[in-house]
């Protein structure tokens, strides 16, 4: 273990939405190495299953040109939509295909502010909540992981400049935080995670 080492530990934690240290606990581990872990169950990260399972995806990303990617397409077919391309603004299938995969209804629609009709209202950001804003032309929905330290809300989401990746996003833009019905909630004040301090401006 050296600087170099170091730093690769921070910035892998980072891209995941962990805090930069250096330090490899069990969330790192399993970050790395996904359950099977020196053999053990599912470690515990605090954050709802959906979360965790939608940081799989991250570093998806659209196919440039007449090909698709296949992980997009599989969304729609989960969730009964006519699209065949990833072209389609795919943030809404990205978010109700997560929430299929893990047992939980979805509004099964392509629609990004479909999801605020959905759920139970917060009046808060909390980890892992469904978050909806307005931008131009339509809207835009993910997962909330954080905040960042000017404030602004830290989202996993697709279609995020055509990939799955966690962007800040500017408060002012957000319609509503959403969680699904009958989900405990997590406890704790929302988490101040790594940002690059570009907001995302960039979901069509």
């Amino acid at each position: 273990m050296g600087p170099s080492t170091e730093k690769a530990i921070i910035a892998f934690k980072v891209a995941k939405g962990l805090q930069a240290r250096p330090y490899v606990g069990p969330v790192t581990l399993e970050k790395l190495f996904g359950y099977a872990v020196a053999g053990q169950k599912p470690l515990g990260t605090g954050e709802p299953r959906w979360l965790t399972f939608a940081r799989r995806y991250s570093g998806l990303r659209e196919i440039k040109g007449k090909n698709h990617a296949p992980e997009i397409l599989a969304m729609w077919k989960v969730l009964g939509l006519p699209f065949a391309d990833d072209e389609t603004p795919w943030c809404a299938g990205f978010v109700g295909f997560v929430l299929e995969s893990v047992g939980i209804a979805s509004t099964r629609s392509g629609m990004a502010r479909s999801y605020e009709r959905w759920g139970v209202k917060l009046e808060k950001p909390a980890v892992g909540a469904l978050v909806t804003f307005k931008r131009n032309g339509g809207g835009h929905v993910g997962f909330v992981t954080g905040r960042d330290v000017a404030g602004n809300i830290m989202v996993l989401g697709g279609n995020q400049a055509d990939a799955v990746n966690i962007k800040p996003f500017a408060v002012s833009r957000v319609t509503g935080y959403w969680w699904p019905k009958g989900e405990p909630l997590p406890e704790g004040a929302l988490p101040t995670v790594q940002s690059d301090g570009k907001l995302s401006t960039n979901e069509a």
